[in-house]
């Protein structure tokens, strides 16, 4: 017999998405891998969101607002100091 678990809180505390806002979220997915690592994460190249804008035909600055603004919590994370 399967047993029920609960949900992990990453999916029960999921942040609520506006219709529409996917786009964003998508761009800044497929934007994370082109970063500069060295001792830790660097943000986005500015120029990898400008060519994601034109392929995608998205306004550029809409684009630089929302993929920055993932960006920057983002970076917080992936460069807290480890204990």
């Amino acid at each position: 017999m399967l047993r029920r678990k609960s949900l992990p809180d990453c999916i029960v505390n999921a942040p609520n998405l506006f219709l529409g806002n996917e786009v964003w979220y998508a761009a800044f997915l497929d934007l994370n891998a082109d970063r500069e690592m060295g001792w830790g994460a660097g943000p986005i190249r500015w120029t990898a969101i400008r060519d994601y804008a034109e392929a995608w035909d998205l306004d550029l600055d809409d684009l630089e607002f929302f993929v920055r603004a993932m960006d920057k919590e983002y970076l917080a994370i992936a460069n807290k100091p480890k204990p």
